[in-house]
């Protein structure tokens, strides 16, 4: 009866072990995994970067959450409110404070309306090479039935612009990312 037991839980115990080991050591392969996807997106956003460092932010703008710095320009991370949630966005803007690129991150929008801003690259594409004066309903137009979510995207991808240009006077930037 004892051997029953003991050998039954004994399986379960090693198998409880390697299961943890494999855990433990797939960790950090799949934290490097993210940090070099992470790093490919931010130079797919930002055309001819190759390393970025991480710049503290001392603004007051809500929407910006961290700044990443290469030779060339800035890869900014934004989040503010939309319609249901929270908006994160990757914007990449050059030195000549010009939008190179951008991306939803995170989205938690209407589905069917304020969603469609992860891949309507139609509407995303508006904001490539603006210089911050993005105004949905003046230069922009807005994702059919997400005017809420389509003001939120404009205001990240402006509060990026303004960090790069010195518009954003509390930053710390000087004029046109030096």
């Amino acid at each position: 009866m004892k051997k029953a037991i003991i050998i039954p839980a004994l399986t379960i115990i090693c198998a409880a072990l390697v299961l943890f080991g494999l855990t433990f050591g797939l960790k950090n392969i799949a934290a490097a995994n993210a940090q070099a996807e992470h790093l490919k997106i931010m130079q797919t956003l930002l055309p001819g970067s190759e390393e970025f460092t991480v710049e503290e932010y001392t603004g007051e703008d809500a929407n910006i959450r961290s700044i990443h710095k290469a030779a060339n320009g800035y890869v900014i991370e934004t989040v503010t409110a939309g319609y249901a949630g929270d908006i994160t966005m990757l914007i990449g803007v050059s030195t000549e404070g010009k939008v190179t690129g951008l991306v939803v991150r995170e989205l938690n929008e209407t589905p069917g309306l304020g969603m469609n801003a992860l891949n309507d690259h139609v509407f995303l594409s508006q904001f490539l090479n603006t210089s911050g004066e993005a105004e949905v309903g003046t230069n922009v137009d807005a994702i059919s039935g997400a005017t809420v979510t389509s003001k939120a995207i404009a205001r990240c991808v402006n509060s990026a612009v303004a960090y790069v240009t010195g518009a954003d006077i509390d930053s710390g930037a000087t004029s046109w990312g030096g």
